[in-house]
């Protein structure tokens, strides 16, 4: 249905909000942007994509079935997103079959954000940096195992997050760039020497920087130092003020100006009251700042991208950095360089926020898929 709001909408181009209406068409593609003299007081964004999220409002995708997509894709709209990866945990070959088919057959049934794909965490990762993944479930590098995922995802496998340094790792990352999979460094100990090898193969992002890895060092920079410095890179940051400090924030958005990509590693319990939760095979507990094993560990997290939005700003991210690391950036992470913005002839994917940069209402292709009350 062809449609229009006014409001103060974000001009990427100029870096501002301007008094203007978008206006799509039946498709649900934007016909035009034009400037009025004065607009309601809504602020209208570009839809927010969250790469890196396993869950929300109970479920998981490693739960592996249809109504757990449809309660994930239903809650997030809530919160801005109108795109997400579905993300796996490191799990046994059958379970990460299951759910990756569980995202390949899903058919959206009302107002949802769309699944974009599949980000594989794992499991092919460093079991010393595992976080909250589990151990016994790890193991090297398997190009059969991958191939069958893809097939089993009907080719939604579109982001993996492995450690460069495990057996047979290196070899199998240009083969994924070839597939049209992108790459994350992540869960690793990797040294310079090592990280550099596998961004010189294709492997072009980090996942949740500076969480399972090491830290920067002056005289050993390792896989931290090389995201924050090497312009091929794009860097995921979990903006809750517990997995970085803000301080760093501000660091990485300085060093990394285009190439910050805001995730949330959001969990089921996102949406939900604290207390004990599920993060695949795992049982968590939630409290106001973080998610953690019984251990300490961090494990995921209860963060929202319009949380994030809000947190960043409060730590002195210019508004279009923030904008930026919410849509354009993870768009141009998954290859699609110019979405992300509201400009004539995109989909009109739009979060319609408050002065206090609460969401209003969230629309897919046009369509309202979440209003407030």
């Amino acid at each position: 249905m062809a449609g229009h709001i006014e409001g103060r909408i974000w001009s990427s181009e100029q870096g501002l909000f301007i008094n203007g209406v978008v206006r799509w068409n039946d498709q649900g593609r934007i016909t035009s942007v034009d400037s009025v003299p004065s607009a309601p007081k809504r602020f209208i964004v570009p839809g927010f994509i969250d790469l890196h999220v396993h869950g929300a409002g109970g479920s998981d995708t490693m739960d592996a079935s249809s109504e757990a997509l449809e309660q994930i894709s239903g809650q997030l709209p809530r919160y801005g997103v109108t795109g997400f990866l579905a993300t796996t945990l490191t799990a046994t070959p059958g379970d990460l079959a299951m759910a990756v088919q569980a995202v390949g057959t899903f058919q959206p049934k009302g107002n949802q954000a769309e699944i974009l794909g599949v980000h594989l965490e794992g499991p092919y990762i460093d079991p010393d940096h595992r976080g909250a993944q589990p151990l016994s479930r790890i193991r090297p590098i398997d190009r059969q195992e991958i191939e069958d995922l893809v097939q089993r995802s009907a080719g939604r496998v579109r982001l993996i997050t492995i450690a460069p340094e495990m057996e047979g790792a290196l070899e199998q990352i240009a083969w994924l760039r070839d597939q049209g999979i992108r790459v994350n460094l992540g869960h690793t100990g990797a040294s310079l020497e090592t990280a550099e090898a596998a961004l010189d193969r294709g492997a072009n992002g980090v996942t949740h920087l500076f969480n399972a890895m090491p830290s920067l060092h002056h005289r050993d920079p390792g896989l931290v130092g090389l995201a924050l410095s090497d312009p091929r890179m794009f860097v995921e940051v979990i903006a809750d003020g517990v997995h970085i400090h803000p301080h760093v924030v501000r660091l990485v958005f300085q060093a990394c100006r285009g190439r910050v990509v805001a995730v949330t590693d959001g969990i089921s319990a996102v949406g939900l009251p604290n207390g004990k939760h599920r993060l695949g095979e795992l049982t968590v507990d939630v409290d106001e700042k973080a998610v953690r094993l019984p251990s300490g560990t961090l494990a995921g997290s209860k963060l929202t991208l319009d949380q994030a939005y809000r947190n960043l700003l409060s730590w002195g991210i210019s508004e279009s950095q923030v904008i930026a690391s919410l849509s354009r950036a993870p768009w141009s992470r998954l290859g699609q360089v110019d979405r992300g913005r509201i400009a004539s002839g995109q989909w009109a994917d739009l979060a319609v926020l408050s002065e206090g940069r609460e969401v209003e209402a969230t629309l897919l292709r046009g369509h309202f898929i979440f209003q407030s009350d």
